[in-house]
């Protein structure tokens, strides 16, 4: 059952890291761009593979990684609107 769990995380996650990176690309952007975008992803698969074991210690580590990943999701949106934000009042 582990395996069949893992196998679909990891076709989400080469699903999800695929439509990002050609979404940037459609639109002529840089890939460098694109990794702040899949990294969380990545962290977040690996974490809730972690979670799916049985052994304690790697499963606390995979709340670990899932909650970091949403943490740096939540800084980097919010980095992101106050950058905006500074950008477009010095364009005025």
């Amino acid at each position: 059952m582990f395996m069949i769990q893992f196998l679909i995380i990891i076709f989400l996650l080469l699903l999800f890291s695929s439509l990002v990176v050609f979404l940037f690309k459609k639109f002529d952007r840089d890939l460098k761009i694109a990794s702040f975008f899949i990294v969380p992803l990545v962290v977040f698969s690996l974490g809730f593979v972690f979670r799916l074991t049985a052994e304690t210690s790697m499963v606390d580590l995979g709340f670990f990684f899932t909650d970091f990943s949403e943490l740096f999701v939540s800084v980097l949106f919010a980095s992101c609107l106050i950058l905006g934000q500074i950008k477009y009042w010095k364009v005025k």
